[in-house]
């Protein structure tokens, strides 16, 4: 497990992230990744980056649930002590999740429409959000994918074997994930090559 963790967390040592100036903090089963400051410009590097580490987690077979919050936090350098509403918000909707997944809390998705930056045009979802008691509203789910693609989604083979190993009562989150990702996933679509009406 510490190997995979340690895996998982370089991720957050790569050029990329330095540049982006983001922070991470690890306690008890709690994985915390700051932005530098609550500007929208640090909004690209941010979900850039929380977006490979929800693929990575998949890819290593370390399921995480995620969530993206807009707020003040404090921290402690001595101790790992996270306070403040951004945290507070983030954990509840993390812990709220029913599958393994990554979202955009209210906080986040309010904040960034006033910027005018919109999530639904950066590979997140409305809708069938998997919460278990809180609401909904302004809760945008990511679709486990940037963009298009010609091929199926490269994720749903760990997903599988990951439910398969998993203890019954886990095996309905990757069944939610699984169903998550076909219903949203979308595909290039191509014409078919004119026929030759002229042949013999």
């Amino acid at each position: 497990m510490t190997d995979t963790l340690g895996e998982l967390l370089d991720g957050l040592k790569s050029e990329e992230a330095r540049q982006g100036k983001l922070e991470s903090l690890v306690f008890s089963d709690t994985l915390v990744v700051f932005a530098p400051n609550l500007e929208p410009s640090s909004y690209g590097w941010f979900l850039l980056h929380c977006k490979k580490l929800l693929n990575t987690s998949i890819q290593i077979r370390l399921p995480l649930r995620g969530a993206i919050s807009k707020g003040t936090t404090f921290t402690a350098e001595e101790h790992p002590i996270v306070l403040g509403p951004g945290f507070v918000e983030a954990y509840e909707f993390c812990e709220d999740q029913d599958w393994i997944g990554l979202i955009v809390a209210p906080s986040a998705t309010q904040a960034l429409r006033a910027a005018g930056l919109e999530p639904l045009h950066h590979d997140f979802v409305s809708g069938s959000i998997p919460l278990r008691c809180l609401p909904s509203a302004d809760v945008l789910a990511y679709r486990f994918q940037n963009g298009s693609a010609n091929f199926d989604s490269p994720l749903l083979p760990w997903l599988l074997e990951m439910q398969h190993f998993a203890p019954e009562s886990a095996k309905v989150k990757y069944a939610r994930t699984l169903d998550h990702i076909q219903k949203h996933y979308r595909y290039f679509h191509r014409s078919s090559a004119p026929s030759d009406s002229n042949s013999e």
